[in-house]
């Protein structure tokens, strides 16, 4: 088949999970004998942070040959933020807008590629495709989040054209259930992320001079929230002065960076609770780590909590964050607290002070995630394509609707 993965985000260095999740697919459909084509959307230039495999065509709908560049006003980006402290919706649509002076260069690349199927990471990005430029190539329509946070506010018409998707994928049969309350629509289809970590064997219990607690993910308030985690360490720090935190992810929000650096000097913690940045060498990361912390507020299928779970490290999060819910298995793979500072400082405390407890749900955390092996999931898309384009197989009757 010839495959077309379309986000039309930002990419240029840009390290979010579902820029990992398509360079994963695209290099996991080329091996299965696909011609891959990806397609973004950045007024920047460059390379992806997560590299794509030779062979695959790569457009940046903004940039493309022999079309002027497309570039969105500052009149519209003001209108947008003028919208948004009053209606969500609005303001997506204004996004849309922005996006949708992309539609000659998207027909373009249409024209020049023929894709036989089109994987849409996003939900404007598949609102373009199915109403913006109505391709009569089938739509597969991912949704990379818990429902309720993407359709609260998703303006009608973006729901609108995703019923016109061939398929609608979520990441959980939960999700699935949520999107029906939404959509109208009786074609969804649930397909994990594929978990494809470091060959890393991790050792929680083992004995160190200094014990790290990691979590992974961009700094943000909203999703993410470390400051939680910030919170309750420090009303662990004195007690365990052979401990440390380590925060892995891009500072794109600069406000609330500024405000973990006054938290954590605000707490005397400036030698114990690091901001680290990027990386490509995740080895490392869980070579090293012996609990891991991820105290988000809502979750799609979380890579950096099933990855470090499948190198075999305990997890602590909350029983209300969707997904991390249903990844960690409380008692087991790691701990579910209730909101707040205190209840996730209790659950790191019991991993902290047990070495023989973490290495035991480090174990079964292991083995949890083998469910979600990349050969299992690829193997579920692979067929999902091909029913896509009519190309009826005996995987493709496999696959769970």
């Amino acid at each position: 088949m010839n495959i077309l993965l379309a986000d039309f985000h930002k990419y240029v260095g840009y390290s979010g999970g579902i820029e990992n999740v398509l360079a994963k697919m695209a290099a996991a459909m080329q091996a299965r004998g696909h011609a891959v084509t990806a397609v973004f959307a950045d007024e920047k230039e460059g390379k992806p942070f997560f590299a794509l495999p030779g062979g695959v065509r790569v457009y940046n709908l903004y940039h493309v040959s022999g079309m002027a560049p497309v570039r969105p006003s500052a009149l519209d980006r003001a209108l947008r933020e003028i919208v948004r402290p009053f209606s969500r919706s609005a303001a997506r649509d204004r996004n849309y807008r922005m996006l949708a002076k992309a539609a000659p260069a998207l027909r373009e690349i249409l024209s020049r590629e023929k894709p036989d199927v089109i994987v849409s990471f996003r939900e404007p990005t598949g609102r373009l495709l199915l109403e913006g430029v109505s391709t009569k190539s089938p739509v597969i329509s991912m949704l990379h989040n818990d429902p309720e946070e993407i359709f609260t506010g998703a303006p009608e018409k973006e729901k609108k054209a995703l019923l016109r998707s061939a398929y609608i994928q979520a990441l959980l049969p939960s999700f699935v259930e949520k999107a029906k309350r939404y959509l109208s629509y009786d074609r969804f289809v649930a397909i994990p992320n594929a978990v494809d970590a470091p060959e890393v064997n991790a050792d929680p219990g083992k004995a160190r001079k200094v014990h790290t607690i990691t979590t992974v993910g961009r700094l943000t308030g909203r999703t993410k929230r470390q400051h939680l985690l910030i919170e309750a360490f420090a009303l662990l720090a004195a007690e365990y002065p052979d401990w440390q935190v380590e925060l892995w992810g891009a500072m794109y929000d600069k406000p609330y960076v500024a405000s973990l650096k006054a938290q954590i000097r605000k707490a005397g913690l400036s030698e114990r609770v690091r901001l680290c940045g990027t990386t490509k060498d995740m080895k490392s990361v869980w070579e090293k780590t012996d609990i891991f912390a991820f105290p988000s507020h809502h979750e799609g299928f979380p890579l950096a909590l099933s990855e470090a779970m499948s190198c075999g490290i305990p997890a602590v999060g909350y029983k209300d964050c969707p997904a991390v819910n249903e990844l960690i298995e409380d008692g087991r793979s790691g701990f579910l607290c209730e909101e707040g500072a205190e209840p996730f400082a209790a659950a790191l405390k019991k991993l902290m002070s047990d070495s023989t407890l973490r290495r035991d749900q480090g174990l079964r955390a292991r083995l949890a995630m083998r469910a979600y092996r990349p050969d299992v999931v690829w193997d579920q898309w692979d067929a999902l394509l091909r029913k896509a384009v009519g190309q009826d197989t005996e995987e493709a009757e496999q696959v769970k609707e």
